[in-house]
């Protein structure tokens, strides 16, 4: 066999008849062509072979989404990192001749991300990224228990939904991701068995953020069953980090997945009220005490992990703060075991060991 082609199939795994088959069909055009042609073009196509093999492993093998690979610029190996927390899924909502099919269900302690597939009658044209769906007062998406209720969520949450670069902008079709984030994370007595999603009339926006514009009315509302799991571990360095206004900001929490950062810190402990009143604003010091300029996280290599706001990341108030951050790369959690948490505030810098990771409780 091609070393080309045996070192995918060594990546891949197929099994013994995908293997067979893939070899026949790569084989079959080259029947025709003489000896040593052929070897010469065999390397090429087995090339060629490796690089769509390698470019749709993940897909093929761990029932990841091509998609959200795409989304997260993953390999094949950086999906096996998440494997464990993805969950494919078949539910479909039709009206009004459209129809939204999720598929992929994506998951951490602080995240749960949903892909899913939007498709308007034939003629119409989505060619925008800003589409979204009208939520009624009152209806939150969110995490369902066994009994199919939904849980009360404490702590700050936050839904968004972005949509995907789909090759084609002018036909009738969008790739969506939607994204719930927890700042205080997945409860395990919650025993999550899904999630429900509210999706009434196909919008966009106009100039005014508050202009909604319908592009298809209906109701694709549905739920998406699934059982939800971890895929990070954490740490309680409690440990000073620096001052802010002559008051020392303690980090209390360090949580990491292959795709996420969660920081939970704070300046006065719970309890006892600050020198302010709860009318006033937190102020923006606090806020942005922590921004991802005054952070460095890195492997036990040495190598630095970018860090990604995007959406709704955290909450703060008087007393504590939480943030949230994707990781720019997917990362194992034994490379970043061994590696520490820089942070910066008013002028120090403190490393944090990333020692002891654990699964949370």
């Amino acid at each position: 066999m091609d070393e080309n082609l045996r070192r995918v199939f060594d990546q891949v795994k197929p099994s013994p008849e995908q293997k067979e088959a893939m070899l026949r069909r790569l084989l079959e055009p080259e029947r025709k062509v003489k000896p040593m042609r052929k070897l010469k073009k065999l390397t090429v196509v087995g090339i060629a072979a490796a690089l769509m093999v390698i470019s749709c492993a993940a897909a093929v093998v761990t029932g990841l989404d091509q998609r959200l690979l795409d989304y997260f610029g993953a390999g094949p190996e950086q999906a096996e990192l998440l494997l464990p927390g993805a969950v494919p899924v078949d539910v479909t909502a039709e009206d009004n001749g459209a129809a939204l099919h999720v598929t992929q269900v994506l998951m951490d302690r602080y995240h749960i991300m949903l892909l899913a597939d939007f498709t308007g009658p034939e003629g119409t044209v989505l060619d925008r990224d800003d589409y979204g769906f009208d939520v009624p007062a009152g209806f939150m998406d969110g995490p369902l228990d066994q009994s199919g209720e939904s849980i009360d969520i404490k702590g700050g949450w936050g839904w968004t939904l972005e949509v995907l670069d789909d090759g084609d902008p002018t036909d009738n079709h969008l790739t969506l991701l939607f994204q719930l984030t927890l700042d205080e994370g997945v409860q395990p007595n919650w025993k999550i068995s899904g999630v429900s999603m509210c999706n009434r009339d196909l919008i966009r926006y106009g100039e005014k953020p508050w202009d909604k514009i319908v592009v298809w009315p209906g109701n694709w509302s549905c739920e998406v069953p699934f059982t939800w799991q971890d895929i990070g571990r954490s740490i309680q360095p409690n440990q000073v980090i620096g001052q802010l206004n002559g008051t020392d900001i303690t980090l209390t929490e360090v949580y990491l997945s292959p795709m996420t950062l969660k920081i939970h810190y704070q300046r006065y402990p719970l309890g006892i009220h600050p020198p302010h009143t709860r009318t006033q604003p937190i102020d923006y010091q606090w806020n942005h005490v922590l921004d991802t300029d005054n952070m460095t996280l890195t492997t036990r290599d040495g190598q630095t992990v970018d860090l990604i706001v995007k959406g709704f990341a955290g909450t703060s108030d008087f007393w504590d703060h939480d943030s949230i951050y994707h990781l720019a790369e997917i990362t194992a959690l034994e490379d970043l075991e061994g590696g520490t948490l820089n942070v910066r505030i008013e002028g120090g810098s403190v490393d944090i060991p990333l020692e002891g990771l654990a699964p949370v409780e």
